[in-house]
């Protein structure tokens, strides 16, 4: 069995997926966050702002640099109605879809700059069922829908795990890990996979340029497309054709001759990260600290359900293969 983790044809455009600025919670204008992005090396920005929707993609975007509509919604669950404890949230980042998905819409797309009103809870909620509802509704306007950092969120496992429509999660949040080291998340990303979820890993940002800790270009996702436009960013996205970082590159991966294999920049370690059964999977290491490695590989056990890669470089920064799934669970 040979699959390829990345499409064979292609360049590779850097971009974030999740950032705010003056239009919520964020210190930085729409412009003055794109200079930023643009200055860094990225390819690509996605306003998100807390519950409004914003469409930069022509006053800011070019042809060297897309800017990709959308917003982020909030659901928030307060210990009582002085509104002054949040005990639990859901943020979903909606993405305006490809031009097929927005024709296919049923209801209409939120107009530049509207504000989309978060959902207010009190005491209690059917966390699963609010979720539900919320990525149901972007779908329905033509939007792909990625779920936010669960565990700053404070959610429990059954009120997202099982949301249908999710495209990504979160695995990494540059802002909340920095905050307060709760912006990792691979454990129910795998929790999901194992149970045949076919979700993708994103790492991002979640920038709000505040100054109170850097929370800008530390998380971002690396997309292999012939073109940078809209539709090719969005569909290579959706299926899987990027990887996510903290810093190390990744090159190249997948399975051939039995073999997974990872080539990526100087590491220190290789995690391969599989479904199946107990023992499979395996983590290839440097023999000393000062010693890097640009490749790994691991002999299947042929009861490998699906299959991801992790490439670790001295400092604990991290590069994230989305899964290639095997077999069926």
């Amino acid at each position: 069995m040979d699959i390829r983790g990345f499409s064979e044809k292609g360049a590779w455009y850097k971009g974030n997926l999740h950032s705010h600025t003056t239009n919520s919670d964020g210190m930085l204008t729409p412009g003055e966050s794109a200079a930023l992005f643009k200055s860094r090396g990225y390819s690509f920005l996605c306003i998100t702002d807390h519950d409004r929707y914003s469409d930069y993609s022509g006053e800011l975007g070019d042809e060297n640099f897309l800017i990709l509509p959308g917003y982020e919604a909030s659901a928030v669950l307060y210990s009582g109605i002085t509104l002054r404890r949040r005990i639990k949230v859901h943020h979903v980042n909606a993405i305006l879809g490809t031009s097929e998905m927005q024709r296919r819409a049923v209801c209409g797309r939120p107009e530049h700059l509207e504000f989309l009103p978060q959902r207010v809870f009190f005491g209690s909620w059917n966390g699963a069922a609010v979720l539900q509802e919320m990525v149901g509704r972007m779908e329905r306007c033509g939007f792909i829908a990625m779920y936010n950092h669960p565990v700053w969120s404070r959610v429990s496992e059954y009120e997202f795990t099982g949301t249908r429509g999710l495209f990504a999660m979160e695995i990494f949040n540059y802002n909340t890990v920095n905050e307060s080291g709760t912006g990792f998340d691979t454990l129910h990303w795998d929790l999901m996979l194992r149970e045949g979820r076919r979700i993708l890993g994103a790492a991002t940002d979640d920038n709000h340029n505040e100054g109170k800790f850097d929370d800008a270009c530390g998380g971002w996702i690396t997309v292999k497309s012939e073109r940078l436009t809209h539709d090719e960013i969005i569909t290579n996205i959706l299926a899987g054709n990027y990887y996510s970082s903290s810093g190390p590159e990744i090159y190249d991966w997948g399975v051939k001759n039995g073999r997974a294999f990872v080539s990526c920049g100087a590491v220190s370690r290789v995690n391969f990260i599989a479904g199946g059964c107990v023992n499979d999977g395996a983590s290839v290491l440097c023999g000393s600290p000062d010693e890097t490695m640009e490749y790994a590989e691991y002999k299947l056990s042929g009861s490998e359900s699906y299959l991801r890669a992790e490439c670790i470089d001295r400092y604990g920064r991290t590069a994230w293969t989305n899964p290639i799934f095997l077999r069926e669970q």
